[in-house]
């Protein structure tokens, strides 16, 4: 069978797939839902542009970008767009003065993360700046399901979120929101459906530079305005507009904001290898590459398991490079930059393909220069949200063929997974020098005992190690007495190398089980 187009009824005005060609007609009352939804985002744009008052004028103090070239085929070519004049790099050198003035960097008003303010505390600096209400207020960092109605916050209407198959109960519930909930800052409290783990505090005090504790509730009241995630169904108060949010974390929302991305097919035959993406999937699922008729009924078989969500069909990239980006987008415009994280290539295949390792690598020397070529692509990110009254913790994936060229895969308009531990990288170079991180937190690995355990043996690898190399936890839960699924980075060290091997003396591969998420293209 080959995939063709067909219409996707979401807020999302692009074209995604679905595994047969018939078309989708709405009924008059469908009609009239949609249009309402439609005046319902437009009365919120219009408010929002009022809130945030004039537009900022931006003015280029430097070049910092040449303009792509159309090559013979009429493909643009992003490869030279990294080059630097000396007066963009001493630019660039002025922004990493933490703490100054915001600077204007390839058209974005950009300062990078200043090491005290968390995630709470920009939330409420939102707010004040909007003139909105910030007293009761509710970080919300779980993930909501449409896959099982058993979840905390199932969406099974209009915010469907693919995350077939379903992850363990705790990575949702507990790894997740404790992971995030480190660098949440007391401001306003995090929502945790128990209490945290018992000694996840201790170790976050013993080990984390400045920690500030954060506060838990296990509730959430209908006039609590609510930071979340991802839009959830159950919700009744969003920051963001949940439609504009649910727009955004779409693969197909991509190809409005850049044109610095992968070529959109039509079908899944004239150019193979291609991909297939879940629109709004999670966690890397439903990812597949289409060589064969084989690989399409594997992913005919997944699409029917799955629900038969949409998806998008792209071309297919032998990758040399991926890079992850991580930013807070003020309701003003400006950008507070965290930083960057690579993932490594594991194998390469015959194909030319390839495979990733499931660690996030954060190099500290390599951080300006991450930076310097993700920001055009980061650039027509924030002016595409900004244009539709977004803003939050935001991150993007940019990778990049041999010949240097980039393409902008993956936008996600939350907190993303390696953040906090580019947090705590930043703080534990300036404390130790501390060069290297590698952060580990999928479900496949975990910890041979119990979390009792667990927290003995890094506790004791710190003490021999101090100064030198730190193991920091950064959530974990115990499924049984021989098995605690942990998320950890190793940070310092001689060499990435060595933080594998350390990594691995506590959290080798549990589960050798696979999904799309082992995929070879994004």
């Amino acid at each position: 069978m080959v995939l063709k187009t067909r219409m996707l009824v979401t807020p999302a005005p692009l074209e995604s797939h679905r595994p047969n060609n018939k078309e989708v007609f709405l009924d008059e009352s469908q009609q009239q839902q949609q249009q309402q939804q439609q005046q319902q985002q437009q009365q919120h744009h219009q408010q929002q542009n009022q809130q945030q008052g004039p537009p900022i004028s931006i003015i280029v103090i430097h070049k910092v970008i040449k303009q792509p070239q159309p090559d013979v085929g009429g493909r643009t070519s992003w490869g030279d767009a990294y080059s630097t004049t000396d007066d963009t790099a001493s630019l660039i050198s002025f922004v990493s003065d933490v703490g100054g003035e915001a600077s204007i960097v390839c058209g974005v008003k950009l300062r990078l993360w200043n090491g005290k303010t968390l995630f709470s505390d920009f939330i409420q600096e939102g707010l004040r700046h909007q003139q909105r209400k910030s007293d009761d207020v509710v970080m919300l960092y779980e993930s909501p399901s449409s896959i099982s109605s058993e979840e905390q916050f199932y969406n099974s209407q209009v915010y469907k979120f693919h995350d077939y198959p379903r992850a363990p109960v705790p990575c949702k519930a507990v790894l997740g929101p404790c992971r995030y909930s480190l660098m949440n800052g007391a401001t306003y409290p995090s929502y945790l459906r128990e209490s945290p783990p018992e000694g996840l505090l201790e170790h976050w005090k013993s080990t984390v530079p400045g920690f500030k504790e954060p506060s838990f509730v296990s509730t959430i009241s209908d006039t609590s305005l609510v930071y979340a995630y991802l839009p959830m169904e159950n919700v009744q108060n969003h920051l963001n507009d949940p439609h504009i949010h649910y727009h955004l974390s779409g693969k197909d929302a991509i190809g409005l904001m850049t044109q610095k991305t992968t070529q959109r097919l039509s079908n899944t035959r004239d150019r193979r290898p291609c991909v297939c993406k879940i629109s709004h999937s999670m966690g890397s699922k439903g990812i597949f590459t289409i060589r064969n008729d084989e690989d399409e009924a594997r992913f005919q078989a997944f699409l029917q398991k799955s629900g038969n969500p949409p998806f998008v069909i792209t071309e297919y990239l032998v990758i040399e490079r991926k890079v992850s980006g991580h930013f807070f987008l003020h309701p003003n415009g400006e950008v507070t930059w965290f930083g960057s994280n690579e993932t490594c290539l594991s194998t390469k295949m015959k194909d030319g393909g390839s495979k990733w390792s499931y660690d996030s690598t954060i190099v500290m020397n390599q951080q300006e220069h991450l930076r310097e070529i993700q920001l055009p692509f980061v650039k027509d990110v924030i002016h595409y949200c900004q244009s539709l009254g977004f803003w939050g913790l935001c991150g993007v994936d940019v990778v990049f063929d041999k010949a240097g060229n980039g393409y902008l895969v993956d936008v996600n308009p939350r907190v993303t997974g390696s953040c906090p531990a580019l947090m705590v990288s930043r703080l534990l170079k300036e404390l130790h020098g501390f060069e290297y991180c590698l952060f580990r937190h999928n479900s496949r690995f975990a910890f041979r005992g119990t979390a009792e355990e667990l927290l003995n043996q890094v506790r004791v690898f710190n003490e021999e190690n101090q100064g030198k190399v730190m193991v920091i936890l950064y959530s974990f839960s115990e499924l049984n007495p021989t098995q605690t699924l942990v998320n950890m980075a190793v940070h310092g060290g001689t060499s990435l190398s060595y933080c594998e091997s350390v990594l691995d003396s506590f959290a080798p591969v549990y589960s050798t089980s696979t999904s799309s998420s082992s995929s070879s293209s994004p």
